[in-house]
Parts: structure tokens; C-alpha cells; sequence
């Protein structure tokens, strides 16, 4: 690469962290984020939705003030983190070409991008995850006592998020896979790593044992919720977009033509070649049955990251267009998206513009508070609704003396569960705080009555896109009641 491409990769690194810096000072908090800002407030060694690195990392940033900024900033910081530690990996271990590929398309990837101004346990997963495949790599192929470095790192992975089990699967199978690292199968280090992942992952382990097995009975049954064509076909172009053509072509397709010939390419390839496509296989095999989210496979790029920047790297020359054409389309749906969550120029509405959830809450720091500034009476009562969202979203921005909660009526436990007893509610009154304009049926039996207080209205540029309405509801006769 010549001078005006590196030139051009500080720019574009650089421009993208300042876009990203003035993203998260600007915009409201998503539900699922204030629902983790939550598990900072009650630290755990586990939750019936993930494992509790997400909590713990959110209360490192907010020690010294909670708000959007601070508890996105955690995001941010890791992706910087791995832009760097990217580079610097494939300059050292393969070229200079490589080690801008890959942290660019780290970096410059709608993927990614959504994990730096988005804070969810996907933000850990991936860095904990690639920094992982990335050290057991120097493991192989450097020196042994970088074992327990990766061990580390894939404990923290697997923590953060289960699917990190795919990726190390594919680590761990290697040795065995390769006839020339096959001597590492009697290396102590190599299990003295993965007793390190365990260690760090027994909290979890104790936690559910603990409560039930909570986590593995909801994300049974989560994991298992049955999915059509539509759903199939939706995933896999949905990746296609938002990883971008190229790197979905290196992560998705390459592996299978890669296997087909594995003992004619480098070992190094080879170690790739396995950490992606053990999760591979994995995720298409699941999504031919089940309904997933986008997210869900994501760690499958963390594999895919590193024979894409491997590939195109060591032709640069012959690819250097393919990288461009990535770079572009990904640095594209990054500016558009940015562009319509504040200057809204594309025709869409409601559920199809997915930038509408940076607006629909933002009754919360306004009308809402206004309305309890209004009248003071009403602050003495707790904030109920029907799912974990709504509560968590006032639990942040209004911070009420009485936290928030959702009783979990015909609806699937969640944090809240774990820290209020169903019984310590029973008699008392509440306000509870519903999307759109009626009471949902099956909660009437469980108040003697409802009042309709006021109907709000999250507006943005001046017209309604989400209808509140705020009730109160008056003793509560308990779960127990109406068995």
C-alpha cells in the first residue's frame, strides 16, 4: 500500500471514532440498553437473559456518572481497543496490508458499528471473542505461554455470551484437527487455558444452579422457537448487508471452498479456516429450523475477520478492489443510517425506519416527567408495565425513588424477577405505564381498578410515532390470587 492509503486508514479510523463520539452524546438510550444499565445497578454473577460481563463492564464506565454517553462509551473503548490491536496483529504476523485490512473492516463495518453505538453483550462477545481466537493464534504458532492469555480471553467470551462456546469449539479443535500441531494435545499450558475459561465461568455455572437453572430454561425454550423460509432468507441477507458483500463472501462462503482443500494451505489459514466454521455450520444448521436474530450468529465474523484480512492482504494487488467495494458499501449504510436517526430523508415509517428507537421513548426525559412534576401525589407510587423495556427506560432517565418493574404476567421472568418478591406487592398501588391506548386484558384481574390518567406521545419532527398510555392501578391482589 502506498502512502495515501495509510494516509486515507487514519482518517477514516479517526473520522469514524468522532462520528461515533458525537452518536452516543446525542441520542437516547434503546431499551435493551437501559435494560443492561440495569444489571450495573444489580451487579450478579449471573442473569436469566446473559452472563454478567455486560453489567460489570457498564459499571466500570459509569463509576463517575450514569448516562447515555458513559454507559455507551464501553462499546466504543473495546472496538477502538481492537481496531488497534488488529492492525498491529496482522502487520506483525503476515503484512502491513493485512493489519489495515483488518482493522478497517472492523472498524468501517455496519456489523461492528452497531456494537460501538449500541451497548448489548454483543459488544463484549465480539471483543472478547476475537482477542481470544487472536492469542490461542500466538498459542500455536508463537509460543505456548500465550495459552493462558487466550484462556483468559475466551472465559471472558464465553461469559459474556454463550455463542462464544461455536468459536471456541473451533479453537480447541485445531490440535486435534491438525497432524502438525497434534504434539499440543499433550502441552499442559493448552489445558491449563481452558481450565482458566472454566474458572472464570464457574460463577455463571453457580449462579444457575443456584436460581433453578434460569438461564438454560429460558434460552431453551428461546433458542428453540420455530422459524419459516422467510425467517432463513431474512437472516442470511440481513448478515449479507450488514457484515457487507466481501466480508460475508470471506466468512460464510470461503470456508467451505477453503476445506475442500485444506492440506494444500498454510496451517496458519487452516486455524482460521476451522474458528469460523464451526460456528458456521452451527448457525445455518439452527437457522434452517428456527427463528434468529442478526446478532445471533455474529460469531461467526469473528473468524471470518481474520481470513479476510489474511486473504485480500496477501494480494493486495488482485483485491484491492474487493477491499474498496467493502469499505464504501459499509461506510455508506454507516453515514445513512447515522444521517435518518437525525436528519430522516428516506420514505420509510414505523417499524421499517430502525431508526425510530433512538425517539420512541422520548416521552421518558419530557412529557413523562413533566407530567409527575405536575402532580407529586403520583411519585410515591411504582412504575409497573408489561414487559422488562418500558421499566428499564424510566429506571434510567427518571430515576424514581421506587424502581420500576414488570410483574411478568403470561410473560417470561427477567431481572426485575430476581429482585422483587411478587408478595411484597400485594395491596399496593401503581402506576403502570403501557404501550398504546389500552389496558391489556389479562392484568385486569389482578387490581381491584384502573384509572386512565393520561395518553403521551413520543413525537419526532413533530409527528406521533409511539402511543403511551399511563394508568393507575389499585391494589394489587398478587400472582397467587388469580391461579
Amino acid at each position: 500500500m502506498n502512502k495515501n492509503i495509510k494516509i486515507l486508514f487514519y482518517a477514516i479510523s479517526i473520522a469514524l471514532i468522532i462520528l461515533r463520539l458525537l452518536f452516543i452524546g446525542n441520542t437516547l438510550l434503546i431499551d435493551d440498553e437501559a435494560y443492561y444499565a440495569m444489571y450495573a445497578r444489580h451487579l450478579s454473577w449471573g442473569y436469566i437473559d446473559h452472563g454478567p460481563v455486560i453489567g460489570y463492564l457498564i459499571y466500570l464506565f459509569t463509576i463517575f456518572g450514569e448516562n447515555s454517553f458513559t454507559v455507551r462509551l464501553t462499546a466504543l473503548t473495546l472496538l477502538i481497543i481492537l481496531s488497534v490491536v488488529l492492525y498491529y496483529f496482522g502487520k506483525e504476523h503476515f503484512n502491513n496490508n493485512t493489519g489495515i485490512i483488518m482493522s478497517l473492516g472492523i472498524s468501517a463495518n455496519m456489523l461492528f458499528h452497531t456494537n460501538s453505538v449500541v451497548v448489548t453483550p454483543d459488544v463484549p462477545l465480539a471483543f472478547f471473542t476475537i482477542m481470544a481466537i487472536l492469542y490461542y493464534y500466538k498459542a500455536y504458532f508463537i509460543h505456548e505461554n500465550y495459552f493462558y492469555i487466550g484462556g483468559t480471553f475466551l472465559g471472558l467470551a464465553i461469559l459474556s455470551k454463550v455463542s462464544a462456546l461455536f468459536p471456541a469449539i473451533g479453537i480447541i479443535l485445531f490440535p486435534f484437527i491438525n497432524s502438525a500441531k497434534r504434539h499440543i494435545i499433550f502441552e499442559l499450558r493448552f489445558y491449563g487455558s481452558l481450565l482458566i475459561a472454566l474458572i472464570l465461568f464457574m460463577p455463571f455455572i453457580i449462579w444457575n444452579l443456584q436460581n433453578d437453572l434460569a438461564f438454560v430454561r429460558y434460552q431453551g425454550g428461546h433458542i428453540t422457537e420455530g422459524g419459516s423460509w422467510s425467517d432463513f432468507a431474512g437472516l442470511w441477507v440481513g448478515l449479507f448487508v450488514t457484515a457487507g458483500p466481501i466480508l460475508f463472501y470471506y466468512s460464510v462462503v470461503k470456508p467451505f471452498l477453503l476445506i475442500k482443500n485444506m492440506k494444500s494451505i498454510k496451517i496458519e489459514i487452516q486455524y482460521f479456516v476451522i474458528v469460523t466454521i464451526v460456528p458456521l455450520c452451527y448457525f445455518l444448521f439452527h437457522s434452517f429450523f428456527s427463528r434468529m436474530e442478526v446478532n445471533w450468529a455474529a460469531p461467526i465474523f469473528s473468524g471470518g475477520l481474520f481470513l479476510f484480512g489474511i486473504c485480500l492482504g496477501k494480494d493486495w494487488p488482485l483485491f484491492r478492489k474487493r477491499f474498496a467495494f467493502q469499505i464504501a458499501f459499509s461506510l455508506f449504510l454507516i453515514l445513512l443510517v447515522t444521517i435518518q436517526t437525525f436528519f430522516p430523508i428516506l420514505p420509510v415509517k414505523g417499524k421499517t425506519d430502525v431508526t425510530n428507537r433512538y425517539h420512541i421513548y422520548n416521552i421518558m426525559n419530557n412529557q413523562l416527567e413533566d407530567y409527575l412534576n405536575n402532580n407529586p401525589e403520583l411519585k410515591n407510587n411504582r412504575f409497573l408495565a408489561e414487559n422488562y423495556q418500558i421499566p428499564s427506560m424510566i429506571n434510567f432517565y427518571l430515576n424514581p425513588d421506587l424502581e420500576a418493574t414488570t410483574l411478568s404476567i403470561n410473560y417470561h421472568s427477567t431481572l426485575y424477577s430476581f429482585i422483587y418478591n411478587d408478595n411484597n406487592f400485594i395491596g399496593k398501588d401503581f402506576l403502570f405505564l403501557k404501550r398504546g391506548k389500552n389496558f391489556p386484558d389479562n392484568y385486569i384481574p389482578y387490581f381491584e381498578n384502573i384509572h386512565l390518567l393520561e395518553t403521551l406521545y413520543s413525537k419526532r419532527d413533530g409527528k406521533d410515532i409511539a402511543t403511551y398510555s399511563l394508568w393507575h392501578v389499585i391494589n394489587y391482589k398478587g400472582k397467587g390470587f388469580y391461579k
